[in-house]
């Protein structure tokens, strides 16, 4: 049974290099053996006559199964999985030449396997350290940028919007009452409620717009060159996205989720983190005003906020 789309198995990029590291291994052992088999006299191994025969070996069951989730659904891990199909389907044609004629390989055949092995292993060795690299940056749980790559990359943006004179705008949101599904439900379900709303912001963001794992329930997204209208629409849509639907923890059981939002302009004219404080500010206004909701942020409201922040 196809698991329900909230449900379906999410994948970091601890969780690729792992595979990565496996599949590289596992392969150079593979080709070992499969040569052995080749030479040898007796029925050769049947996973390498099989049908499908890339199926078989822990990468290629583990990509059928999340090519469609988390960090796993793109074209560089769909070009990866390419190579490697093809590598086992000329293996297996060998194998049959082998196995049946009892004939020297045709060595324009063998020629493009080894060919394609090695690129199998390039490509993988290649995703790996991509993987390595932006694992610092990424969090673990939802795949998005944490807190320090967040920092970095507004700075910058911060920076090009004083020289530009542009303006965009930042909206940190939060999920509603929390604590209280990790209490009621276990931590593993609070994990299920992060990952399952990250991949809803997602699905509602503009191209260009970016989602962070601020910390804990918290995230922070950025919306370049718009103005509090267009960013007040777009993370109404990341608002509804939460309360259209509960979230699925397992085939049985789903809780609803909603969350509140602040927004506040980054123009240049103020240091980036006042810009955060301001939309931390009009984020408090929200939760304290009855939550589920959205609140711009203003001077009239700074000195309420302040002082009415809920627990």
């Amino acid at each position: 049974m196809t698991p329900p789309a909230d449900t379906a198995p999410s994948t970091n990029s601890r969780e690729i290099l792992d595979e990565l590291d496996h599949a590289i291994a596992d392969h150079l052992v593979w080709l070992k053996t499969w040569h052995t088999n080749l030479v040898s006299e007796g029925t050769k191994a049947p996973r390498d006559l099989a049908y499908d025969p890339h199926h078989l070996c822990r990468f290629g069951s583990w990509y059928v199964k999340n090519q469609y989730t988390g960090l796993v659904n793109q074209p560089a891990l769909r070009n990866l999985a390419n190579i490697h199909k093809d590598l086992h389907d000329r293996a297996q044609a060998l194998s049959t030449i082998g196995a049946e004629t009892q004939k020297p390989l045709p060595q324009g055949s063998y020629t493009a396997f080894m060919d394609t092995f090695a690129a199998f292993i390039t490509h993988a060795r290649r995703m790996e350290k991509a993987f390595a690299a932006a694992s610092s940056n990424m969090d673990a749980l939802t795949g998005l940028h944490n807190r320090q790559a967040m920092m970095n990359e507004l700075e910058k943006e911060h920076d090009r919007i004083a020289r530009s004179g542009n303006s965009a705008c930042v909206a940190l949101g939060d999920l509603d009452h929390f604590k209280q599904v990790n209490d009621t439900y276990g931590h593993g379900a609070g994990d299920r409620v992060l990952m399952a709303s990250a991949e809803r912001f997602l699905g509602q963001l503009r191209s260009y717009d970016t989602v962070y794992r601020y910390g804990g329930e918290e995230f922070l997204v950025y919306l370049p060159g718009a103005d509090m209208e267009t960013a007040s629409r777009v993370v109404e849509r990341l608002r509804r996205s939460l309360e259209s639907a509960p979230i699925q923890l397992d085939f049985e059981k789903s809780i609803p989720v909603t969350g509140s939002f602040g927004i506040a302009v980054m123009d240049g004219t103020v240091p980036l983190k006042e810009v955060i404080t301001r939309a931390d500010l009009a984020l408090y206004q929200a939760k304290d005003s009855g939550r589920n909701r959205l609140v711009v942020w203003s001077e009239e409201l700074q000195a309420v906020a302040r002082e009415a922040k809920p627990a």
